[in-house]
């Protein structure tokens, strides 16, 4: 029998037209990130298209589409099995062990202070986001209490307030006791980035969703749309909500925010900027960078290099006065997956490699900290990191990864 390219079968047919919608789909997903469907619904597709090549094939239709079918849906199973198998406490590479983490936990403040947007610690408690609602427990991780009925979806801790937005998409910002009481709403923009400072509250406001794809999709056709078009604005207000004041326009992807001395730190569209907390002298300090942190003297950022791929950075861990003068590369490193500063540390994962790195901002003291299978780095405060997984799972551990706790 003569091999054609296209199944000849309903089901072979079917097959090739979910495995190819599957190509397409993912495809778009990974580049360009404006197809609003879970991965796994994706997924699906390919595995339904795999499904109906298997048994076209049986029936005798042997087309090079039912071929192909085959092949994307082996790679689907062999992919993601391999991540759902990561995903389970066996491939941790460090012991979920309660018992162990009380003790641990309940000696070490070194987190005490940090806020993470999902997570953050005050005194004795921690407070953690966990399916759009609020919980604390003790630094010991015993007493968990559900603070809130309502949603919270990013929350910062200062003083004897919860600052937090509500969604993740159209986000109002509100506080609130820590103890859940005395909700207040301050903004109904939709929050893009926030700080609190003392007395001051600075936030950036950003394109729903929906929107944000709508232009992504439109700057693809065309050359007089660009995504550094600016489509919200930076804004600061009293931590009451009082004497709210615009500072300056945004582009379309604003970045972190911090306050130091009478300054304004931002990072906007791959931009730093510096401006005054009245809303003059607006500079923008280095046309290419991701925002560290600030001292005194000094602005630690880092700029990415070209890498011909998304899945993973070429970077130089940068200074430079806080004017914009004196900049200097104190370290380059290649094929890094994810990284992020705290208390005068530099922490990585590299790609296809397991375990958490760091090493000063120049360069020196470079070690490598553990052996854990990283899917995402959230953060680092202390002594501990915090990292998630494909399935959802997220956790607290050590950074020498002798214990971890499961927060969700």
């Amino acid at each position: 029998m003569k091999m054609t390219f296209l199944p000849h079968s309903r089901l072979g047919k079917w097959g090739f037209a979910l495995s190819i919608s599957f190509v397409i789909l993912i495809s778009l997903q990974v580049r360009f990130s404006i197809i609003p469907i879970p991965v796994f619904a994706t997924v699906s597709l390919g595995v339904a298209g795999f499904v109906a090549a298997i048994v076209a094939f049986i029936r005798k239709d042997r087309s090079i589409g039912t071929f192909i079918s085959i092949v994307i849906g082996a790679v689907i199973l062999f992919v993601f099995g391999s991540i759902l198998l990561d995903s389970t406490d066996f491939f941790k590479g460090f012991p979920v062990v309660k018992d162990y983490s009380q003790r641990t936990e309940g000696s070490d403040r070194s987190g005490d202070g940090m806020n993470l947007g999902e997570i953050s610690q005050s005194g004795e408690h921690i407070y953690m986001v966990v399916k759009n609602r609020l919980y604390r427990v003790n630094t010991d991780w015993t007493g968990r209490t559900k603070v809130t009925e309502f949603p919270v979806s990013s929350i910062f801790i200062s003083g004897e307030w919860i600052y937090f937005t509500d969604d993740p998409d159209i986000s109002n910002l509100y506080r609130m006791k820590k103890d859940g009481s005395e909700r207040t709403k301050l903004s109904e923009d939709n929050i893009a980035q926030y700080c609190v400072s003392d007395d001051m509250v600075l936030y950036s406001t950003k394109k729903s969703l929906a929107e944000f794809n709508e232009i992504k999709k439109k700057a693809m056709t065309s050359v007089d749309i660009l995504l550094e078009t600016e489509a919200g604005t930076l804004n600061k207000m009293k931590t009451d909500g009082s004497e709210k004041t615009t500072l300056f326009k945004v582009s379309l992807e604003p970045g972190k925010i911090e306050i130091h001395a009478e300054w304004i730190y931002y990072e906007d569209y791959g931009k730093l900027y510096r401006i005054k907390i009245d809303g003059t002298e607006r500079t923008m300090i280095s046309g290419k960078g991701r925002f560290g942190y600030v001292t005194d003297t000094w602005l630690y950022f880092t700029a990415l290099r070209d890498t011909g791929t998304d899945a993973y950075y070429d970077l130089d861990v940068v200074r430079m006065k806080i004017d914009g003068s004196e900049r200097s590369t104190l370290a380059s490193l290649d094929r890094v997956y994810f990284f992020t500063f705290d208390e005068g540390w530099f922490y990585f994962v590299l790609k296809s490699e397991k375990g958490l790195h760091r090493m000063r901002p120049d360069g020196t003291e470079m070690q490598k900290l553990n052996n854990i299978n990283i899917w995402a780095l959230d953060g680092v405060s202390g002594n501990w990191m915090y990292i998630s997984d494909y399935s959802g799972a997220y956790y607290r551990v050590k950074l020498d990864g002798s214990v971890g706790t499961r927060i969700n």
